[in-house]
């Protein structure tokens, strides 16, 4: 987040809290279809970075090295670190190192920024090497700006306009006062330093900022035409998933290696080098684990893998008369090892 540091942007950096609160209310209420299961797993990993546009030295850039719950990592989305993680958020929009006099050197800052998180340029101090040390790998980027101070970096405003990430919202402030007007009126004009930095732009002070546009898709379950056949040993079924590299199954969340045609279970590799591409199947659950995902909603006794499920609290009546609810039920972490989609095949049972 490229936040105003400066005393002036007190009710900007407001509506950002706001927004951020109402965000994360958003997405923990998106990621926990399915929270009623106690056993099933909704995992996180989120960050937050802020720049800060007048600060130097290593105040200017703010994250999960220097304060370790600006990083939301956890295996449900509720819970205490969700609260640390708001609290900590909070913290950082409203903080206001600027000295008095400081250059505002936002667009300078934010190019700089991307550059270390992106991997463009190396870290150039120890306390930048935190930062990336802090931060999880390979992590999609995505940026916010909320600004409301006009620009004073050294250099021709457009050598910082290179976008390299995605960006939620942009608020930058207005050339003209325009108190009162909607924050997505696009005939406002932003000051000359940030005219041509994001088409998004929308100029503050302004009703209604707009920092976080996103769209969610409706979750429908896929209904059965049939049931699927289910004997003593549990579902006739296995579930298969696929994920790039080559790295082994992750055993400890229930993904095996797949059977071979002998009955064996051998590593399966499709492809090969940058293009290889591991097959596993995760486990169904036998005996007392087996059991315990069938019949209890506390899924006391079991162990990372999945079952077809009896328990009535997880079968809603959402698929109407002669369909039938996929009654699977994956606990533990068994669906979310490797963040790959995973593919149950079945038999039908009989007519």
């Amino acid at each position: 987040m490229l936040v105003d540091d400066t005393p002036g942007a007190v009710e900007l950096r407001d509506a950002l809290s706001s927004a951020f609160e109402g965000l994360d209310a958003e997405i923990a209420r998106h990621r926990s279809i399915g929270t009623e299961d106690p056993a099933a797993w909704h995992p996180i990993d989120r960050s937050v970075v802020f720049v800060r546009p007048s600060t130097s030295g290593a105040f200017r850039l703010w994250g999960p090295a220097q304060d370790p719950a600006l990083r939301f990592q956890a295996h449900q989305v509720f819970g205490p670190e969700r609260v640390r993680w708001m609290d900590a958020v909070r913290a950082g929009i409203d903080a206001e190192p600027a000295e008095p006099g400081a250059p505002f050197q936002a667009l300078a800052a934010l190019a700089n920024a991307e550059a270390l998180l992106d991997g463009s340029r190396p870290p150039d101090t120890a306390a930048e090497q935190e930062l990336l040390d802090a931060l999880p790998s390979n992590a999609a980027l995505s940026e916010v700006v909320a600004l409301a101070t006009e620009d004073a970096s050294p250099g021709e405003a457009s050598q910082y306009f290179a976008r390299r990430h995605d960006r939620y919202g942009v608020v930058v402030p207005a050339a003209e006062a325009h108190v009162g007007s909607a924050c997505s009126d696009s005939s406002a004009q932003t000051t000359p330093r940030y005219q041509g930095f994001d088409p998004g732009s929308q100029a503050w002070p302004c009703e209604d900022p707009n920092f976080f546009a996103i769209l969610w898709d409706e979750v429908r379950p896929r209904c059965l035409a049939r049931p699927i056949a289910i004997d003593a040993a549990g579902a006739q079924c296995r579930a298969l998933a696929r994920y790039p590299g080559s790295e082994p199954c992750p055993t400890e969340l229930g993904w095996l290696d797949p059977l071979d045609a002998n009955g064996q279970r051998t590593p399966h590799v499709l492809g090969s080098g940058d293009e290889a591409t591991r097959v596993c199947e995760i486990r169904q659950l036998e005996g007392a684990a087996l059991a315990s995902c069938v019949s209890r909603l506390d899924c006391a006794d079991c162990e990372p893998g999945w079952c077809a499920t009896e328990v009535a609290e997880l079968i809603p009546n959402a698929c109407g008369d002669g369909r039938y609810y996929p009654p699977f039920r994956f606990v533990l972490g068994a669906a979310q090892a490797r963040t790959a989609p995973v593919t149950v095949v079945c038999n039908e049972a009989a007519r």
